[in-house]
């Protein structure tokens, strides 16, 4: 009798009992259900032609986990008007299995996808779902996901500039983009890009909220080196409240910010320093001076190379019509320099890569007048004599490592000393 009892108890539970959490799916049919919010909503296709992966969705739970969804091409007909991005449904009949290798919104190893036979039911809402669910990574592992698209960057901060809309190329087709600078409390500075209509909604976003705005922003399913990428701005989320409170207290306590000789007066490194430094402790914006010797040219590679007359890119590969895979149709590439130097000071030595103009300023004549000097195929990985004639010389750059990897490469050059030197 007692035991009767307690499986008409169980029969009779809460409705949550019906319900089973994202973290107890395993792979396979499904025939359990799940009670889930839709936080994202987007539809997935391949940029070169139009071609649809599928409608993906972000999923979140009552305990707050996360699972990505896709339903496939061949059925986004059945789902696209009942799936609602913020609204909670009841799903059955769902199909799990491993998480595709790239651009996933979550860190879940298991994917869930939609077939003919999925059930999906509306339901009431609920507080125990939160509405967002993000990865946030720091500011200085941004490098380390650097062409890594297994998992889309999440990145919270405070937005310090907003460009104007833009036109460029981009995988052959004409997009409008919108750049930005997002800054961390310890102010460090990030730089982001948005494409198509996130670009135009973005764009026009900042711009009702005026210039004197201060605005924190939630940059979601970035791409390190950014599709399926989304903002939030001024989120009432708790990580973007303790944000928006520390940021409030740095406001009402300025530190006094340096002037820009100040800040290049601080930046002198000797070559021991600089490859010393930890990546992690500089941004691709970071610059610093040094004062070298030029003692190697190495030019087995060439000391020149065909590129785009406006943004420099290399014009490797490009047809005979000449078009640039950022700038589209360009009339006439032009030489540009690309040389690698090894440098030295009393504290030891170096590699570092000079491009374009500041190279062409150091040199004093363009790449273009020396490669019609050329004659013979040899004297592309020959040294001019205007380039050889700078061994031994002492200079002054400013350098910056773009990636972090300790690649440095010259941003600036000054013909006379600067400084204390």
């Amino acid at each position: 009798m007692q035991h009767k009892l307690q499986v008409i108890k169980a029969k009779m539970g809460s409705a949550d009992d019906e319900f089973t959490p994202l973290s107890q799916l395993t792979l396979g049919m499904n025939k359990c259900r799940v009670r889930v919010r839709i936080s994202r909503l987007w539809e997935s296709f391949n940029p070169k032609n139009d071609i649809s992966f599928g409608l993906d969705s972000l999923l979140i739970d009552d305990q707050g986990e996360t699972m990505q969804a896709r339903v496939l091409p061949d059925d986004i007909d059945q789902f696209e008007d009942q799936l609602v991005e913020g609204m909670v449904y009841a799903l059955s009949n769902f199909t799990i299995e491993d998480t595709r290798e790239s651009y996933m919104t979550c860190s879940n190893e298991l994917t869930m996808y939609f077939g003919g036979q999925t059930v999906v039911n509306e339901i009431e809402d609920t507080d125990l779902i939160p509405l967002y669910s993000f990865e946030f990574i720091n500011f200085k592992d941004l490098r380390s996901r650097c062409d890594d698209v297994s998992v889309l960057t999440d990145v919270l901060g405070h937005i310090v500039y907003v460009g104007e809309l833009e036109e460029v190329w981009k995988k052959s087709r004409l997009i409008k983009i919108c750049n930005a600078r997002i800054q961390n409390l310890r102010g460090r500075e990030s730089s982001i890009t948005l494409y198509g209509d996130i670009a135009c909604a973005f764009a026009e976003d900042m711009h009702k909220k005026g210039q004197e705005a201060s605005v924190v922003a939630v940059f979601a399913g970035m791409r390190v080196e950014s599709s399926h990428s989304d903002y939030y701005l001024d989120l009432e989320i708790p990580e973007v409240q303790e944000f928006c409170a520390n940021l409030r207290i740095q406001q009402e306590n300025p530190v006094p910010k340096k002037s820009p000789a100040q800040k290049l007066a601080e930046s002198w490194r000797t070559i021991e320093q600089l490859k010393s430094l930890d990546p992690e402790e500089y941004d691709e914006d970071t610059s610093f001076l040094c004062r070298v010797s030029l003692i190697d040219i190495d030019c087995s590679n060439g000391w020149c190379y065909l590129g785009c007359d406006t943004c420099q890119k290399s014009m490797y590969g490009a047809s005979r019509k000449y078009k640039c895979s950022r700038c589209g149709p360009i009339k006439i590439p032009i030489q540009w320099y690309k040389l690698k130097k090894k440098v030295q000071d009393a504290t030891g030595t170096m590699n570092l890569m000079i491009f374009c103009e500041v190279a062409e300023e150091l040199v004093g004549v363009s790449a273009e007048e020396l490669v019609e000097e050329i004659e013979d195929d040899d004297e592309w990985y020959t040294l001019p004599e205007e380039i050889e004639d700078l061994l031994g010389s002492t200079h002054t750059f400013q350098v910056f490592d773009k990636y972090g990897s300790r690649s440095w490469s010259v941003n600036r050059y000054f013909q006379y000393s600067y400084g204390n030197i």
